[in-house]
């Protein structure tokens, strides 16, 4: 019997060593994946910021394309409204730590079924379905840019642009570097290509389409913040 109970209870402590292993590598993962999911709740809350002014600069400048309206009665700002809206900031998620558990075969350690389904809904639907509206290369940028004349786009970059570092871009408002008169002549240059208009149209709405998309993972971020917090030390 003492042998009995002897190896009943190694085997007890062993098993209790594993689970108390498995629970602290399960609190590791779940702090890694709760720093990933608020780095992209930053991350969206910042493109949505930039993607609406690249929007709003698209419009300005298909309203002048169509109508003939200035950008506030500015041929400058309407340049800028070109150049602007062919801003590119692509995003992807932070997804290191579970494509590690997944490859891992340890996703069973988030022991939340409902977590473990957000968080596949979350992940594989943006790395299969949407991530092409995330990272799309518009034929726009290539059009536009080349149209415009080094001047004005080096001045856009140096007064109208600011990246403070990599998680970081705004599009500030900005002088002229030219005259009325020019940018008037670049603003015609630009209208004298047949498939600028088409091109700015689709990029506005692409960029619309992402916009929404994004948007539309707040919710879900924020209860897979709340549902897989980490517990506070002990």
């Amino acid at each position: 019997m003492l042998l009995v109970a002897g190896v009943f209870l190694g085997i007890q402590a062993a098993n209790w060593n594993e689970q108390r292993a498995e629970d602290v590598k399960a609190k590791a993962y779940l702090t890694r994946i709760h720093v990933n999911l608020q780095a992209d709740l930053e991350s969206i809350r910042r493109r949505e910021t930039m993607w609406g002014q690249v929007i709003a600069y698209g419009k300005g400048a298909i309203r002048y394309a169509e109508t003939g309206e200035l950008v506030e009665g500015s041929a400058w700002k309407t340049v800028l409204a070109f150049y602007q809206s062919s801003q590119l900031w692509q995003w992807v998620t932070s997804d290191s730590t579970y494509q590690e558990m997944r490859s891992g075969g340890e996703l069973g350690l988030i022991r939340d079924q409902g977590l473990r389904d957000a968080l596949s809904q979350y992940y594989l639907e943006n790395g299969s379905g949407t991530a092409y509206l995330f990272m799309l290369q518009p034929e726009y940028r290539k059009i536009v840019r080349g149209l415009t004349p080094s001047v004005v786009a080096d001045h856009i970059w140096a007064k109208c642009w600011q990246q403070p570092n990599p998680s970081e871009q705004y599009l500030l408002n900005c002088d002229s570097p030219v005259s009325e008169a020019q940018a008037q002549a670049v603003l015609a240059g630009y209208l004298e290509d047949p498939g600028l208009l088409k091109e700015l149209r689709f990029w506005v709405a692409n960029q619309g389409v992402a916009l929404n998309l994004i948007q539309n993972y707040n919710p879900l971020l924020k209860d897979m913040l709340a549902r897989g917090k980490p517990e506070p030390p002990q």
